[in-house]
C-alpha cells in the first residue's frame, strides 16, 4: 500500500472517529477524506467500471438526486447553497468503489472509529458536566437534574442527543459481534456507553436500545449469556439509578406516557401533511419548504415552532413535502432495499442499523441534518461496497477479525 493510500483512509478514521461530535472538524477530516479519495481514485477507474459502481450504489445516490431536484425547484433561490451538505451522498460512494475491496477489510477500523468517537465524546461531555458542577458547587445529585441531561448535556460537543445515541448504540452491538476485545474491556465500554445512553435523555434512543436487547436477547442468549445479562443488568441499574435521583423533569420526559403522547411533534405532523397535499407530486422544494410551515404554523397555533423553525421531524414527511410522492417512494424504496438486502446476507450488523435509521427518521429528519446525512453515506455505502466482494459474508468478517 502506499504512503498516499495509507493516509487516505487515517482520514476516513477519523473523520468516523469525529462523527459524533464536533460538526466542522468532522466535516474538515471528510472533505479531506473525499477529496484525497477521489484523487486516488482518478487512475485505476474506468467507465464500464464506473456504470457498475452507479448501479451498486443507488440506495444512496437516490437521495443525491432528490437533493439536487429539491435544491433546484426553484432556480432562483442560490440552489447550490441547498445543495452543499448533500455532496457526501454522491462523492462518498464515488470513493468507496474506487478500491472496493480495500474498504471491506478496513470495515472493523471503520466501526472501531464510531465506536472510540462515541466514547470520547461521552468522555467530553462527562468532563464538562464535572466542571460545571465544580464550579457551582452542585452535589452529586445535580447530574441528572435538566442542566445535565440531553442537549445541555451535548452542547459542549457540538452534537444532538438521538444523533449520538444512535451512534452509540450501533457501537454497543459492533462491540458485541467483535472478537477483538477482552471480556474486561467490553464490560467497561458497555457500562460506559450505557450510562451515557441515560445521560442522553432521548426517548427514541431508548426505545432503540430496548428494541435492540429483546432482539439480541433472544438470537444470543445461549451463545453469549454474560454479555446478555451484563446488558440486562445494567440496563435496569441505570433506569433505576435515573428515577431514583433524576429530576421530576428527567422523570417525566422519560417515563411518562402523558409526556410521550402528548409530544407536540406528533400534532405539527399534520402541518406537513397539509403541505404535501397541496403540492402532491414533486414537493415545493428546499427554498419554498420553510416558509410555508412557518406560515402553516402560525396558522394553526404554533408559534414556537415557527419561531425557531422546525423541520417535520419525520424523514418521510420531509420527502413529502420538499420532493413529493416522487421522493417519498424513492425514500422507502431505498431503505426497504438495505435492510431487505442486509436481513438476505444475514448480516446483524447492519441489519439493526437500518432498522434503527428507519425507527429514528419517525421522529426526526436524519436526511435534513449533516451528521444524519454523512452517518447513512458512509454506512450504506460500506455496506453496498460489500456485494459482490470476496467479503461479501460481512458479518463473519466482522466476527472473525
Amino acid at each position: 500500500m502506499n504512503h498516499l493510500e495509507k493516509y487516505t483512509y487515517m482520514l476516513l478514521y477519523l473523520a468516523v472517529f469525529t462523527l459524533p461530535m464536533y460538526m466542522v472538524l468532522n466535516n474538515i477530516l471528510l472533505g479531506a477524506f473525499i477529496f484525497v479519495g477521489l484523487i486516488t481514485a482518478i487512475v485505476p477507474w474506468n467507465k464500464r467500471k464506473l456504470r457498475t459502481d452507479v448501479y451498486k450504489a443507488w440506495p444512496v445516490l437516490v437521495f443525491f438526486l432528490l437533493a439536487v431536484i429539491a435544491s433546484f425547484h426553484n432556480i432562483n433561490s442560490q440552489p447550490f447553497k441547498f445543495l452543499e451538505k448533500y455532496w457526501s451522498l454522491l462523492l462518498l460512494p464515488l470513493v468507496f468503489f474506487s478500491n472496493q475491496e480495500g474498504v471491506m477489510l478496513r470495515r472493523r477500523g471503520i466501526f472501531m472509529s464510531l465506536m472510540w468517537g462515541c466514547t470520547a465524546t461521552l468522555a467530553l461531555c462527562y468532563g464538562n458536566m464535572v466542571w460545571e458542577m465544580v464550579a457551582g458547587a452542585e452535589p452529586l445529585s445535580y447530574m441528572f437534574r435538566w442542566r445535565h441531561i440531553g442537549q445541555q448535556f451535548t452542547d459542549f460537543a457540538d452534537t444532538h442527543p438521538t444523533y449520538l445515541g444512535l451512534f452509540i448504540v450501533t457501537s454497543i452491538l459492533f462491540l458485541l459481534q467483535d472478537k477483538g476485545f477482552s471480556k474486561r474491556v467490553k464490560f467497561l465500554l458497555f457500562m460506559f456507553l450505557l450510562v451515557g445512553l441515560f445521560q442522553l435523555s432521548s426517548r427514541m434512543v431508548l426505545l432503540l436500545f430496548g428494541l435492540f436487547l429483546i432482539f439480541f436477547s433472544a438470537k444470543k442468549f445461549m451463545e453469549d449469556r454474560w454479555q446478555v445479562l451484563v446488558l440486562v443488568m445494567g440496563m435496569s441499574l441505570f433506569a433505576g439509578v435515573f428515577m431514583f435521583y433524576g429530576s421530576s423533569y428527567l422523570e417525566k420526559r422519560l417515563f411518562s406516557s402523558d409526556n410521550v403522547l402528548g409530544d407536540k411533534r406528533i400534532e405539527r405532523w399534520s402541518i406537513s401533511y397539509e403541505i404535501f397535499k397541496e403540492h402532491p407530486w414533486l414537493g415545493v422544494g428546499y427554498a419554498n419548504v420553510k416558509p410555508l410551515r412557518k406560515a402553516k404554523y402560525i396558522e394553526n397555533n404554533f408559534p414556537i415552532a415557527s419561531e425557531l423553525e422546525f423541520n417535520a421531524h419525520n424523514q418521510f414527511l420531509e420527502y413529502l413535502n420538499s420532493n413529493g410522492v416522487f421522493g417519498g417512494v424513492l425514500y422507502l424504496g431505498s431503505l426497504i432495499y438495505l435492510l431487505m438486502a442486509s436481513i438476505q446476507r444475514r448480516d446483524t450488523l447492519f441489519t439493526f442499523i437500518f432498522f434503527a435509521f428507519i425507527i429514528a427518521n419517525l421522529t426526526e429528519s436524519m436526511m435534513v441534518r449533516i451528521k444524519g446525512i454523512e452517518y447513512f453515506a458512509i454506512f450504506a455505502t460500506l455496506f453496498l461496497c460489500g456485494e459482490g466482494s470476496k467479503e461479501e459474508d460481512s458479518n463473519e468478517h466482522i466476527n472473525n477479525t
